[in-house]
């Protein structure tokens, strides 16, 4: 039985504690809300964050970080990336350099345009030790035991093999690499590359148009993973390829449900106030976009969401630039 911390009251830390402790492992997780840690405590639920579950008894709750962090081996951290740094400050003085650090955010940080691995190195060191897991999974998935596959990632084998063992049974699936930056590259750009087939298809475009979108946006996480030295087969696997065909399809997608709003026309700010949540594609759209200015990059798909969003520009106007854009090979062509 491994002792094992998880930062974060919302679906995704839940579904995993959940996937954890029928693992057999003892789990105790720290939420910032006074309510939910009552609510998990006392009646095995998450109301707030994943309604209709029931929760693991052996799961405990705690509002107090060094409690949850005390003896914890494994740290699974699943904040939003827009909270990680200042939960991450929290944690500073409870940390422990045995601990091994489980990057469940997906996202860049605004402005230092950090992947949520290199947020861990700015604020506990760079020795922490690191692993990442990500793909096509769902919370409520998980959580109801719904087959599922993930790729894991750590900087050598035994790391991700021993993350591997610790997650595996027989509804969960995990594969390994050792491309950290190919899996966090592919699980913040597949939020952004969503929000665009959502505004597509609110914005009343075919199967055509979306599928169009979806395959040069899966191309564009291939170009900045590459550039910043990750590699192509990571974003064509379950992290990259995986989780953006889930995200852009699937049912319980909030990106997907933000950007067909987003393209039939009602502003942000109305539908943030409707729904009640950012997702995370529009922090890291943001991110991307001062990506794409500090590496001299571009990325014509994320550049129009952005402009979507953020500026006048209609869904119309972005897809008349991107049907104007130079004509090219569809893959790089090698020189000879």
């Amino acid at each position: 039985m491994k002792q094992i911390a998880i930062l974060g009251e919302g679906a995704w830390g839940m579904a995993v504690a959940t996937l954890l402790a029928q693992n057999g492992h003892s789990v105790k997780i720290w939420c910032y809300h006074a309510e939910v840690v009552e609510q998990i405590n006392t009646g095995h639920r998450n109301e707030k964050f994943l309604p209709g579950i029931s929760l693991d008894p052996s799961i405990k709750a705690t509002g107090d970080m060094k409690e949850a962090l005390c003896d914890a081996h494994w740290v699974f951290e699943a904040i939003p990336v827009k909270f990680l740094r200042s939960v991450l400050q929290e944690a500073k003085p409870c940390f422990d350099p045995d601990q091994v650090w489980v990057v469940l955010s997906k996202g860049i940080e605004q402005d230092t345009l950090l992947f949520p691995t290199q947020m861990i190195d700015s604020v506990l060191g760079a020795s922490v030790k690191k692993t990442i897991f990500a793909g096509p999974s769902f919370a409520q998935d998980v959580a109801k035991k719904q087959i599922t596959a993930v790729t894991v990632a750590a900087p050598d084998c035994d790391q991700a093999k021993e993350l591997q063992q610790l997650l595996a049974n027989d509804y969960f699936r995990p594969y390994i690499t050792t491309d950290m930056i190919g899996v966090q590259v592919g699980a913040a750009l597949k939020n952004v590359i969503t929000l665009g087939v959502g505004m597509f298809d609110g914005a009343g475009y075919t199967d055509n148009a979306q599928a169009f979108l979806l395959t040069r946006g899966l191309h564009e996480m291939v170009q900045l993973a590459t550039h910043l030295g990750g590699k192509q087969e990571t974003v064509y696997g379950l992290s990259g390829l995986g989780d953006l065909v889930l995200t852009s399809k699937g049912s319980l997608s909030r990106n997907l449900d933000v950007g067909k709003r987003l393209g039939s026309g009602q502003p942000l700010e109305e539908i943030l106030k409707e729904t009640g949540y950012i997702p995370e594609g529009i922090n890291t759209v943001q991110s991307v976009y001062q990506l794409m200015e500090k590496e001299k990059i571009d990325l014509p798909i994320s550049r129009g969401i952005y402009e979507v969003i953020f500026t006048d520009t209609t869904v119309e106007q972005m897809l008349k630039s991107l049907m104007h854009e130079p004509l090219s090979w569809e893959c790089e062509q090698k020189k000879a």
